[in-house]
């Protein structure tokens, strides 16, 4: 009996032991059932689009239902789309397509408002964030409710004051509205409040000015904020449709998204070359974000974006 017991209780350790790794392979495979779950519904659409950019027309529908290989994958694999859009083709040619020079113009804008919104945002986060005055609290506030502000409530007045200013039909257009975003004074002034004010301290009793902290001290000490805002920024001015389609009526100035949109017509849609052109238009924004993702996910995880 002794030995009996002895015996039982050597194995019930081994047993638990058991269990918990059963647990863990377990839990694995849920966390891993999860990640793919997450992919799937991401790239699917992404994948597709893709696809379909190197169909036919007459394709690109057909192997939709059921979802089999050939829905992601061409049967009969073109290019002619994308040299449609690039007017390298006849049929490019003949219509006129100009999304060459819509890319060239989407990434100026989106560079110039993102070099702009650097410049004055970071003035102004640096204003809330380390000098202290009466009522800064509810002057924060009063910039944070002109974020609320619905854009198609704005839409009409600052068109008239485009107008009156003869900025109509030019860069500028598409460039000053952007040029100073409550969002990104928010979210800078987030990452400057963490950085000790002894620095700021320091530098003054060095005989710095003001502007010269925040040249010298901030900015170099907030450069995953900086960062992090100026691919949020990019992105933003990257994919904006509804302002551009008012503000310019001229093509050459033309964004990447009112292009795409100007292939769908009363006479027809062209899917193909749509898709062509969401592809386009979709590879900076991607390429840029993988190539500063490190930076994107630190500085989410060290501001108020976390929740």
């Amino acid at each position: 009996m002794a030995t009996t017991t002895s015996l039982d209780l050597t194995r019930r350790p081994a047993g638990m032991s058991r269990a918990k790794r059963r647990q863990q392979i377990i839990g694995w495979i849920g966390i891993l059932l999860a990640y793919v779950l997450i992919v799937a519904i991401f790239l699917t659409p992404l994948l597709w689009m893709i696809g379909s950019s190197l169909r036919p027309t007459r394709e690109i529908f057909q192997f939709v239902f059921p979802l089999s290989w050939r829905t992601f994958i061409p049967v009969d694999w073109t290019l002619e789309n994308f040299l449609d859009i690039f007017g390298l083709s006849e049929t490019g040619r003949t219509l006129g397509f100009q999304f060459g020079r819509a890319l060239f113009n989407t990434a100026l804008v989106s560079t110039a408002v993102v070099t702009s919104s650097l410049v004055f945002n970071t003035m102004g986060a640096y204003f809330f964030a380390r000098l202290d005055f009466p009522y800064k609290n509810v002057l924060l506030m009063f910039v944070l409710g002109t974020f609320f502000v619905p854009q198609q409530a704005t839409i009409v007045p600052l068109y008239i004051v485009v107008r009156e200013l003869n900025l109509a039909n030019t860069y500028w257009a598409l460039i000053l509205p952007w040029y100073a975003s409550p969002f990104v004074i928010f979210v800078l002034s987030q990452f400057f409040a963490e950085i000790p004010k002894e620095l700021d301290e320091a530098a003054i009793i060095d005989g710095a000015s003001l502007l010269q902290v925040l040249r010298h001290v901030i900015v170099p000490n907030g450069k995953v904020g900086l960062l992090t805002v100026s691919l949020l920024e990019f992105q933003f001015i990257w994919n904006l449709f509804y302002w551009p389609l008012i503000a310019v009526g001229q093509k050459e100035l033309q964004v990447i998204q009112v292009a795409v949109a100007t292939q769908i017509t009363q006479r027809e849609i062209a899917w193909g070359r749509i898709f062509a052109g969401s592809v386009v238009a979709s590879m900076p924004v991607i390429i840029l974000f993988l190539l500063l993702q490190r930076y994107f996910i630190q500085g989410v995880a060290l501001s108020g974006l976390k929740g």
